[in-house]
């Protein structure tokens, strides 16, 4: 599978920035600030059992405040203080953007940790069922 989603960035950014033969890490390519496709894939259960190989970032500084919030939400969105980043690690595009709209509200606290996990749960349905899902 992270072959077939580095196929499709390289159709969607272009040639990566820098390549490894573990890796291809793209710059500021469309809204992130960076995207690392890895050929190896990390065990993830949340919503359901799937692995995550694609992690995007974006320029976003997290109050300290919601650090805790943020890791109760998913485990695969990390929030950097030092750089002012936060990453979103999955196995897909789509569900880095929900990830990342998700933890946007939960820091402005228009969704609750809960609310926004069963949110990401019914969009990662729908996006399985081929139906459309939210992405900004």
């Amino acid at each position: 599978m992270p072959k077939t989603v580095a196929e499709n960035l390289l159709d969607r950014y272009g040639l990566p920035n820098e390549a490894t033969p573990s890796m291809l890490i793209w710059h500021t390519n469309g809204p992130w600030k960076r995207t690392v496709v890895t050929r190896d894939e990390a065990l993830h259960k949340f919503p359901t059992p799937h692995t995550d190989y694609i992690t995007q970032t974006i320029a976003y500084r997290v109050p300290v405040e919601k650090f805790i919030e943020i890791a109760m939400f998913d485990g695969s969105c990390v929030p950097y203080r030092t750089t002012g980043e936060v990453s979103a690690t999955c196995d897909n595009e789509a569900a880095n953007f929900l990830s990342m709209n998700l933890m946007h509200d939960i820091v402005q606290g228009t969704r609750t940790v809960d609310e926004a996990r069963r949110e990401f749960a019914e969009q990662t349905a729908a996006w399985a069922m081929n139906r459309p899902i939210w992405t900004n």
